[in-house]
């Protein structure tokens, strides 16, 4: 059987978690499959990130300047159809074969409108609903997904996997030679769909009322309303406002570093399908603050603290038990880590195979 992956998001320039999904599911297939030949569909050579892979996985690197899925693949499809096809991040190309299976990640576009640029509204809204229809079987990250898919678009739920992502288990771990810091650490596109102002409040309202010495990291590149983010910054008093940082995009090796130092992780986004930074911190032995909403009570079980996204004064609260309570940090590390165990690319790639295997019966 030959198997046909859409690798076009892993030579993105900037990659976040669809890319890295895309990156460690390909890498993990590669050491569970030596059987069916895999064909990687590319627009740049993926080598950089994906490796050396084995002799049944082969490239076909196909140039193209815009819009590649529908137009490059599409044309691929139409001459040279594997006998499934899979794409990792959201959008089926408009000719592709009957057995494709296409991962999606969240529909948060759905919820949030007014936080996206009207194209990429527009380019989520077609692409997604041509994608739930004309893909013959969907993966979702979580349980959450799944069911968001069924009740947005009519779905049948046996058309849904839902398949849980996982982590480099070795990467992310605790170095003890590395001191802590008294920091927040947040990664993310720092956008206003990422809730970056409330968590921002947040740290404000600790800072003015419990005087605490942490300093706020803020990584990510900037997305739709930075400007926004900007000015409620600059408006905060001088003492606080020095305490901000922003390094802006970092590497997995900057990313694992930060995660070691830090003193709590905060994620309280407003959307999320799966939350995979919420995963590495608890690997890295990392408390974590997150969202009660979406896909993030499923993901931590009872690891984590929860709070409302809408109400920074819940996520300060949040913060401040952790702060102030070492035995609820210690018990949090220790629930995390054994939590974030449960979260590995194997059986993620294990259980995605079988779906690919499936579709083609």
């Amino acid at each position: 059987m030959t198997i046909g992956i859409d690798t076009s998001r892993v030579t993105k320039p900037h990659l976040t978690g669809t890319e890295y999904y895309s990156i460690e599911i390909i890498k993990a297939m590669a050491s569970l499959d030596e059987t069916d030949d895999f064909l990687l569909y590319a627009q740049k050579d993926p080598s950089k990130h994906l490796g050396e892979l084995p002799p049944n996985f082969k490239t076909k690197v196909m140039p193209f300047p815009r819009l590649w899925s529908q137009f490059r693949l599409s044309w691929e499809m139409l001459f040279k159809k594997p006998d499934v096809l899979f794409v990792p991040s959201h959008l089926v190309p408009l000719i592709h074969p009957k057995n494709t299976v296409v991962t999606l990640h969240d529909l948060g576009f759905k919820h949030f409108p007014d936080l996206y640029p009207p194209k990429e509204l527009l380019y989520h809204n077609w692409g997604m609903n041509f994608s739930a229809k004309h893909a013959k079987k969907i993966i979702t990250p979580s349980e959450f997904t799944k069911k968001d898919l069924i009740q947005t678009y009519t779905l049948n739920p046996d058309k849904i996997t839902a398949i849980w992502h996982g982590i480099d288990q070795d990467f992310f771990r605790p170095d003890p030679n590395i001191k802590k810091k008294k920091t927040i650490f947040f990664i993310g596109r720092l956008e206003e769909k990422k809730n970056i102002i409330g968590m921002i409040r947040a740290y404000e309202t600790l800072r003015k009322e419990q005087a605490i010495k942490h300093q706020l990291i803020l990584a990510g590149s900037p997305g739709y309303g930075y400007e926004n983010i900007e000015r409620v910054i600059e408006k905060l008093p001088q003492e606080i406002r020095h305490d901000i940082i922003l390094p802006g995009y970092i590497s997995q090796k900057e990313y694992l570093k930060f995660l070691q130092e830090a003193d709590i992780f905060l994620f309280c986004t407003f959307f999320e399908g799966f939350g995979l930074p919420v995963i590495e911190a608890m690997s890295t032995g990392v408390p974590v603050v997150a969202s009660n909403a979406t896909s993030i009570p499923e993901i931590t079980a009872n690891a984590a603290v929860l709070c409302d996204p809408q109400n920074p004064l819940q996520i300060a609260a949040a913060l401040s038990k952790i702060i102030n309570r070492d035995r609820l940090k210690k018990s949090l590390i220790l629930k995390g880590r054994v939590r974030a165990k449960i979260f590995t690319w194997e059986k993620a790639a294990q259980k995605t195979l079988e779906v690919l295997i499936d579709s083609c019966s």
